[in-house]
């Protein structure tokens, strides 16, 4: 009896000592992955508030971090979306203009051809998309900003078939993009008058009220579009041509605008780096644990382990021996 009294007293030490050494282990081997310590109360005693602050501030850096990059995203694709408008509709102005000076109707014709495609293009730029959410359309960011071409070429049709002359047709356009009441912004554009996203670029303003009504009076100048009011020498079309390099020039100041706040984003970016390398010295110093160093201790462990699990192994085996004698 003292012979198997004895066998389970060891049995249970060493069943103790066995639960042991794998708590220990996987302490040791969350240590050698992550590089901190896997019991910080017990490894600071009293100062664990201090690592606690240490980590809410790394969390609230990586927070602000990561808005900051949502805000450069959408910034970018705004810049983007702006330097391509510009590029798309460049040269159509002059190029309309010479056609005029020289009587060419069948460059007037090409030109206008060009102006209707750029005025889709533009349009579908307008309507971009980060994720699910519109840039251009203010506080509206699940609704498109804009109709489509043909929605807008159709208004201008529309005011062409009520007016009573080349003037009454250029005043009525004019109303149409300029006025708040006009149907430009009623009915073409979809968005909100105002954003409360400080970095949205709200695409109801008049540089992109004068280029749109620039695109879409070129693209109707042509002989085969039926609408002689808009054709070479009215002043509906000589306006649209001056609007159309307006609104081309306002596109140049908006997008300095978003220049200005893409430049002031990274510039906070970089000090949160910064912040982020001291905060992250700071709680590795306190609370960091040595990889190499765990990673050493983890392979003692478990040695010592495979020793527990061999002594228990022979401990049964001379408590069967005991019993059978």
């Amino acid at each position: 009896m003292n012979g198997l009294t004895l066998n389970g007293f060891l049995n249970t030490a060493t069943s103790t000592n066995i639960t042991e050494l794998r708590k220990q282990i996987a302490d040791r081997s969350q240590e050698a992955t992550t590089g901190f310590q896997a019991d910080l109360v017990l490894h600071l005693k009293g100062r664990i508030d201090q690592a606690l602050l240490g980590e809410r501030a790394i969390q609230e850096n990586a927070d602000d971090r990561a808005r900051l990059e949502l805000r450069n995203i959408r910034l970018s694709i705004t810049d983007n979306t702006l330097t391509s408008i510009r590029d798309l509709t460049g040269s159509i102005q002059l190029d309309m203009q010479s056609a005029i000076g020289v009587g060419d109707q069948f460059k007037q014709n090409q030109h206008a051809s060009e102006a209707r495609e750029a005025l889709d293009a533009v349009l579908q730029r307008l309507n971009v998309r980060h994720g699910e959410r519109f840039l251009f359309s203010g506080d509206a960011t699940a609704t498109q900003p804009f109709l489509d071409a043909e929605a807008l070429l159709d208004d201008i049709r529309a005011i062409s078939a009520a007016a009573i002359d080349e003037a009454d047709f250029a005043a009525q356009v004019q109303t149409y993009f300029e006025d708040p009441a006009g149907g430009f912004q009623t009915s073409f554009y979809q968005g909100t008058q105002t954003a409360s996203d400080a970095d949205a670029v709200l695409s109801n303003q008049s540089a992109f009220a004068d280029l749109l009504q620039g695109l879409a009076l070129t693209a109707l100048a042509g002989s085969d579009q039926g609408v002689p009011y808009a054709r070479a020498g009215t002043p509906a079309l000589e306006q649209a041509l001056d609007k159309l390099e307006r609104g081309r020039t306002g596109l140049v100041e908006v997008q300095a605008g978003v220049g200005m706040r893409l430049t002031s984003i990274q510039s906070e970016q970089t000090l949160l780096e910064r912040e982020e390398t001291l905060l992250t010295a700071a709680f590795v110093e306190l609370a960091g644990k040595d990889q190499f160093e765990a990673a050493t201790q983890l392979r003692e462990l478990e040695s010592n382990l495979e020793a527990s699990y061999l002594l228990t192994s022979r401990l049964s085996n001379l408590s069967l021996l005991n019993y059978l004698r």
